[in-house]
């Protein structure tokens, strides 16, 4: 009995191995706010140094890859631990939205997605998400809208490449920021 257990433990383990574990999570929408959808009134400068900052101040020692996803941006950035791993996806997404009052509002939100066979833990699952959404909440920047669609980005990005460097060579102040 005890090594027939033993045997499905271990697939069970195999299993997660192989398989990997994902995570998603946003910005723009708010847990336990029934849907509501707020994106941030900031400018795409403000919209990536955030992101960064955040990947400085998590994973400091972890090479921040840029990405490009169809017309969307952002970064990645892999944990390792032995033969494990971890990847942290976060887009950062222009918006349009409609205010209370009728008005169009642009602004920024953010995507993240995360696969790995590293255990996911609720720190690795929603640890760059909590961040950002604390950072720019304490802004005021939060504007809750409808009618979401993509926006334009500002410029061609150029000037938020992580460029494969480790996030705290990239935003060496965001170890000021708070946790």
């Amino acid at each position: 009995m005890v090594t027939r257990m033993v045997h499905l433990a271990l697939m069970v383990m195999m299993t997660v191995v192989v398989t990997g574990c994902t995570s998603t999570g946003t910005t723009l929408t708010r847990p336990g706010r029934s849907g509501e959808q707020v994106i941030y009134q900031i400018s795409e400068e403000l919209a990536f140094t955030t992101a960064l900052d955040a990947y400085a101040v998590l994973y400091p020692k972890q090479s921040v890859d840029d990405i490009v996803e169809g017309q969307r941006r952002g970064y990645n950035a892999d944990e390792r631990t032995w033969g494990d791993w971890w990847s942290h996806r976060l887009l950062v997404i222009p918006a349009i939205g409609t205010d209370a009052s009728g008005k169009e509002v642009h602004g920024y939100w953010y995507d993240y997605s995360g696969s790995g066979s590293l255990w996911p833990t609720e720190e690795r699952q929603t640890a760059l998400i909590k961040l950002i959404r604390a950072r720019l909440d304490a802004t005021g920047t939060a504007v809750v809208v409808t009618n979401v669609r993509y926006g334009q980005y500002e410029t061609d990005g150029r000037a938020y490449l992580g460029l494969k460097r480790d996030a705290r060579e990239i935003r060496p102040g965001a170890a000021n920021w708070k946790r």
